[in-house]
């Protein structure tokens, strides 16, 4: 059947705000994570499908993911699953829309065994090998959350600051001495990314693909021992310095040992014709280590009074855990960038 055909399905299952739905032929059963999109199931004519309802906005989400599994598709690399639709017409459902068939297997989890953590640094080398130059042809954006210059990164620490810090202050009695350690960390960040001599922008490095979202909740390990990603909404060209922070910083990789952490980041092949490569990095990795504590913040200023922007989930997590979880990424921060 064509996804078309079943998409009003999933738009009567989102309007009723049900767990599962059945409609004729068509069975929906939303599937819950993440903060952002609304994923359901769709089992049809003994077929297995994902549909995603995504935050209509500028970064265009449903498009910015179809268009990372159309050119993996075409590359060959078998590390997502095949995309079968995309509508951004909002007409058949309220939110753009990305379509691609179920992918079998188990989210890796917390804790990845060895094998997995290789298989997911494998995909890594894989996805840095494209580059941008040599794939013209094949229309997708820069990868988001990278903006070519840090000025503007400095800029959202201290917008973070401002909209959440005052509320954290006066959350807990122990709220003014963790605004005033989140105040030191940005002032030092920023210090250190203006003054710096590296440049982030555009020409300076060459583009490869890039996830920017290495959370573990989306690498699924499938039956036939093969790792591979769904969630693709950030993705796009950009510099794998960043990505590869990434795997270091993001709260999802949290529970990885420092010996884990290690291992990634000395096995990872650095890519060819980049001698700015390890300069960056040091810049992202100040970066990211400061900006996951206000990330965190956010999402505890979200639980108390919500969502801070249209989201299509909200957030399953205990205030108590989340706060524990800031002051942890608070210390890890001050403890520097050195793994």
């Amino acid at each position: 059947m064509n996804p078309l055909q079943w998409l009003p399905v999933v738009a009567a299952a989102y309007n009723a705000g049900v767990e599962t739905w059945t409609q004729g032929a068509v069975t929906v059963q939303r599937v819950r994570g993440g903060f952002n999109n609304a994923l359901y199931r769709v089992e049809t004519e003994g077929g297995s499908y994902a549909c995603k309802l995504c935050v209509a906005d500028g970064r265009r989400r449903a498009a910015r993911e179809y268009g990372t599994l159309r050119l993996l598709r075409t590359t060959g690399l078998d590390i997502a699953p095949q995309p079968l639709c995309l509508d951004e017409s909002c007409a058949l459902v309220p939110f753009p829309a990305v379509v691609y068939r179920w992918l079998p297997g188990v989210p890796l989890g917390p804790s990845p065994t060895a094998q997995q953590l290789s298989a997911l640094l494998d995909i890594y080398h894989r996805m840095h090998a494209l580059r941008r130059e040599e794939m013209q042809d094949i229309p997708l954006p820069e990868v988001w959350f990278h903006w070519f210059d840090f000025a503007p990164y400095v800029a959202e620490l201290h917008d973070f600051l401002e909209e959440y810090g005052t509320w954290l202050a006066a959350s807990d009695l122990d709220g003014p001495a963790l605004q005033d350690r989140l105040i030191r960390l940005v002032t030092e960040c920023a210090q250190t990314l203006m003054a710096t001599a590296v440049d982030p922008g555009r020409g300076c490095f060459p583009l490869r693909l890039c996830r920017v979202d290495p959370n573990l909740a989306n690498a699924i390990w499938g039956g036939d021992g093969r790792l591979r990603w769904v969630d693709w909404e950030y993705s796009g060209w950009g510099d794998p310095a960043l990505d590869l922070a990434d795997l270091r910083w993001h709260a999802a990789l949290d529970g990885l040992s420092g010996g884990e952490h290690k291992w990634l980041r000395e096995n990872y092949r650095r890519p060819e014709e980049d001698p700015g490569f390890e300069t960056r990095l040091a810049m992202w990795d100040c970066l990211l280590a400061t900006r996951w504590p206000l990330l965190t913040l956010r999402i505890l200023w979200s639980v108390y009074n919500g969502p801070d922007r249209l989201r299509l989930t909200r957030p399953a997590v205990e205030p108590g855990k989340l706060r524990a979880r800031l002051i942890r990424f608070i210390e890890r921060a001050e403890k520097g960038t050195k793994i």
